[in-house]
């Protein structure tokens, strides 16, 4: 039966009262409350948030930081504008951090201001050094897994677990011109795996990519805090050890092919069983204007161990 009006129209539906309105001004609340919870505590963080090698590299302030190219430094940069130790942040007092520039070459500037005396960061600030810009935060653990969780995402390879190949090419860039600047030894390995398109082709892609993980897990392992290391490309990796001569480089690069050869890999219960081949090329053995020509003369290095039977080191 249809409803209608005493004049025989279409009585229209009746709309729901409005809900009642309520305007919230964060300034009245106790954020801290809501919940139930109490605030949680803050941390000083320092996130490297512009950079060209260090971009997602962050740390805890937990007592004096000294920042720079030094490698000891406690917040360590991959930055030639940079200084050796460029500056220092000292705790002092409740939640309040002193900035000191340590007579920089190129200065510290806060939110684009130069540094001249101790001056106390605020949350937010943004310390400038070289080409490097550094967020300076007081945060709580939920924001503190915010930025390493964007960090991961930014720098990491998810297959393997080692750092991109976009951050690690700067920071190759970084070491080769450091190396020809101080003088100093620096090696390149250049690393392609053995076996995978054969594992792929019998078993599925879904266990080669299981052995191109388990490889770089091993390359990670084996490096430690000698140098870094990336996934190329593919079933392809590659590394560099900075102050490495290349016997001593030769020497890793066999701890890397033996603990592959050796690691007894298998998935769902089938064994698996890659290698790995190892180009390896140094400075000032080779002679280097260009990053590229350090890597190309490893890349001529890793074909010729391929061409010697694989599972083998060359130079």
């Amino acid at each position: 039966m249809t409803v209608g009006n005493e004049d025989g129209s279409a009585k229209k539906p009746e709309r729901p009262a409005p809900r009642p309105t309520r305007t919230i001004r964060f300034g009245d609340l106790d954020l801290g409350k809501l919940g139930g919870e109490e605030t949680p505590p803050k941390k000083a963080f320092l996130t490297v948030i512009r950079s060209r090698a260090d971009l997602g590299v962050h740390a805890f302030i937990e007592g004096p930081v000294v920042m720079g190219r030094d490698p000891e430094c406690a917040f360590p940069l991959h930055d030639l504008g940079v200084s050796w130790q460029h500056a220092s942040i000292t705790p002092h007092g409740e939640n309040e951090y002193i900035l000191l520039d340590l007579d920089s070459t190129n200065g510290t500037r806060v939110n684009g201001k130069p540094v001249t005396a101790p001056r106390i960061l605020h949350d937010g600030e943004k310390i400038f050094a070289g080409e490097t810009v550094i967020r300076f935060s007081l945060a709580d653990e939920m924001d503190i897994d915010f930025q390493s969780e964007v960090a991961t995402l930014v720098g990491t390879d998810p297959l393997t677990g080692l750092e991109s190949k976009r951050i690690f090419d700067e920071a190759l860039d970084f070491a080769v011109r450091t190396a020809k600047d101080g003088g100093g030894a620096l090696a390149v390995l250049m690393m392609d795996m053995d076996g995978v398109k054969q594992i792929n082709d019998t078993h599925g892609h879904l266990f080669g990519a299981h052995v191109i993980g388990q490889t770089g897990r091993i390359i990670a392992d084996c490096m430690g805090d000698k140098g870094r290391a990336c996934r190329f490309g593919g079933d392809e990796f590659s590394a560099f050890l900075p102050a490495y001569d290349q016997a001593s480089a030769c020497r890793i690069a066999e701890e890397i092919r033996l603990a592959v050869e050796t690691a007894g890999m298998e998935k769902d219960g089938i064994p698996l069983a890659p290698t790995i081949s190892i180009g390896v090329a140094s400075y000032p053995e080779a002679s280097v204007d260009k990053v590229l020509e350090l890597v190309n003369t490893a890349d001529e290095a890793l074909y010729r161990a391929k061409d010697r039977g694989k599972n083998r080191v060359a130079t």
